[in-house]
């Protein structure tokens, strides 16, 4: 062999042996690397599921506390599977909070050892990775308003609207959030009023909406303005983040309330003379719906007007026995403009609002004057709908609370999407305006944005009112 050859060999050993001293380290960053990788793509994962938990347990916070956790655990686990790289995480931990103002502050935490491959060269057999995450659910105060009219008896379908709206109650937390019950026909009745102090008394909202029977027709102005008045009671330091009011009815509005010039009736029960029994009688007026929809038995091409109903009390009544609201009408007919003798006159203005707004695009009232208005039914029936508009409208401007007022709206029927009224028009575009859903062309960028949801018939309740309770959870995030 040669010197050289010799050289050669030398150095091919050589080299050999620091391929062979430097491989144990290069093995090891190989695998620090593979194995770093997993882990990240682990804590990743880690990661988005415990952030998927906290706000499903922020959304699930009820008068059952176990109910937020089932959530969390449940949506965590559809995020990371137990398996998923080879890895079983821990159960979510969690756990709730109070914050100053109130509201819920849920912190979920959890982890997952995943075991290693190159690393257990340098004797680490697993990895173990954390993550945490928080949620904050504001609270709410809530004015929930149910029609109790008589439209809703047909059909079985009142007791359906008492199951799901005793459901839809429940999702709220007693201990936190407020809610006020109001239930209205042709009169309104605060059931439940709001507290001062934070929660509700679910049993009893629960027994009143029990107690709750069909009949009348659809003040939804005067029920709006106490769902308003509601809201307004508590003081502005102590108000929740969320302030809102949810209707539920099944028709368009039909009734307004108001101070009214009420003639004597006659003895022989034929109308009214032109002596006044009273100067002016606190009530409210109300109209049939018009024009008769096929199939639906409330609803007339000669409709009339009627008055005058106990504006806040718990039965149609007239204003004094015995006397009663039947007495008080207009008598069917098919022009709409036959004058009520017995109460001549809507006032230019109703204690409550506006009963024409041009500012809303609303229904023209026909022949004012300094007396106010002829009370019949195209008036009558136009100024119901403007007032309880009117009144949503209010609600919406309003900015002397801690925050601005949502309104939601849930419909009930096809009757919603009938051509009702003078205009005509369906319910469900009123309801719309009533919640400044951005689908109505009269929508107010102005003014917090609501929504109109619909059920076409009483076994889609619950859902509709879940549909409504979930677009509330958005806005407590």
């Amino acid at each position: 062999m040669t010197i050289e050859k010799a050289d050669h060999a030398r150095e091919k050993g050589m080299a050999l042996v620091y391929v062979g001293i430097f491989l144990v380290p290069l093995l090891l960053c190989t695998g620090l690397a593979v194995d770093l990788g997993r882990g990240y793509l682990v804590r990743a994962t880690l990661a988005k599921a415990v952030d998927a938990a906290a706000l499903a347990a922020a959304r699930n916070i009820t008068a059952d506390t176990s109910q937020a956790q089932r959530a969390g655990n449940n949506i965590f686990n559809a995020n990371f599977p137990a398996g998923y790289l080879g890895v079983s995480p821990e159960q979510p931990d969690i756990e709730t909070d109070v914050g100053p103002d109130g509201s819920y502050i849920i912190h979920a935490s959890s982890k997952a050892t995943m075991p290693t491959t190159f690393m257990r060269v340098a004797k680490f057999d697993s990895l173990t990775v954390a993550a945490s995450a928080q949620a904050t659910r504001r609270l709410v105060d809530m004015s929930f308003v149910i029609d109790r009219s008589g439209s809703l008896i047909g059909h079985g379908a009142f007791p359906v609207v008492k199951q799901a709206a005793k459901q839809f109650v429940s999702y709220f937390k007693p201990t936190a959030d407020r809610i006020a019950l109001i239930t209205f026909s042709d009169n309104t009745v605060v059931e439940d009023a709001m507290w001062s102090a934070r929660g509700f008394d679910p049993g009893s909202i629960d027994g009143h909406i029990d107690l709750a029977s069909p009949g009348g027709a659809t003040a939804t102005a005067e029920a709006l303005y106490k769902a308003w008045n509601e809201l307004r009671t508590v003081p502005s330091g102590s108000q929740s983040g969320l302030r809102i009011v949810v209707l539920f009815t099944d028709g368009s509005p039909n009734a307004l309330p108001g101070e009214f010039k009420v003639m004597s009736p006659a003895s022989t029960g034929s109308g009214c003379t032109s002596t006044p029994w009273r100067d002016v009688v606190p009530g409210t007026v109300f109209t049939l719906d018009y024009p008769h929809v096929s199939g639906n038995s409330t609803t007339y091409d000669e409709p009339g007007d009627y008055g005058l109903v106990d504006t806040d009390g718990p039965k149609s009544l007239g204003p004094v026995p015995p006397t009663t609201w039947n007495t008080y009408t207009s008598g069917q007919n098919r022009s709409r403009e036959k004058i009520n003798k017995c109460i001549p006159n809507l006032p230019l203005r109703s204690s409550r609002g506006d009963l024409y707004d041009a500012s809303l695009h609303q229904r023209f009232l026909v022949g004012g004057s300094a007396n106010g208005y002829p009370n019949h039914v195209r008036n009558a029936n136009n100024a119901a709908r403007n007032l309880a508009e009117s009144i949503a409208n209010g609600i919406r401007s309003d900015t002397d609370g801690a925050s601005r007022i949502r309104i939601y709206t849930l419909g009930l029927g096809d009757l919603l999407d009938a051509e009702m009224g003078e205009r005509p028009e369906t319910g469900a575009s009123i309801l719309r305006r009533i919640a400044n859903d951005p689908v109505s062309p009269d929508y107010r960028s102005d003014q917090p944005a609501g929504k109109y949801f619909f059920a076409g018939d009483p076994a889609e309740l619950n859902a509709a009112f879940q549909a409504v309770r979930d677009q509330i959870v958005r806005l407590t995030e």
